[in-house]
């Protein structure tokens, strides 16, 4: 980062269009209280966080701003990163259901525990910079009206 340069933490925008993005992220988790849609829930966890930042982008866009390239990487990667956060502790209890376990919430025994949650935190904030800066590039490259 060049010296000078900063970016801005953009709370009404992320509030604005963050509500989806979460509800398909807890549904997406959901998916794993079925056995017979694991593969399918897995494959939402990493899609959910790609998703938010593609529509923090989109909503911002709607509105009538187009955010600059830092901003919208940042702001998309904290709204995929809460994105994985709900993801995962929505799988968390859904997989303990699941599985059958005498649980306790989230203190069950399943495929998952605390750790997954610090790594879907980490990994949804990378793919969540990435889709806010894909569909930026997109835009930008007038592939996307």
């Amino acid at each position: 980062m060049q010296s000078g340069q900063q970016f801005k933490i953009d709370q009404a925008g992320l509030m604005k269009a963050g509500l989806i993005p979460v509800i398909v992220g807890a549904i997406a988790g959901l998916f794993w209280i079925t056995f017979s849609l694991w593969g399918i829930a897995g494959l939402l966890g990493w899609l959910a966080p790609i998703f938010a930042g593609v529509w923090y982008v989109m909503t911002l866009r709607k509105a009538g701003s187009m955010p600059n390239q830092m901003d919208g990487l940042v702001n998309g990667g904290i709204l995929g990163a809460v994105v994985g956060l709900v993801y995962g502790i929505v799988a968390l209890i859904a997989s303990g259901i699941a599985i059958g376990s005498a649980s306790l919430g989230l203190f069950s025994f399943s495929a998952f525990g605390f750790g997954d949650l610090i790594v879907r935190l980490i990994v949804g904030a990378i793919l969540g910079a990435v889709g806010a800066f894909g569909y930026a590039a997109l835009v930008a490259s007038g592939q996307i009206k």
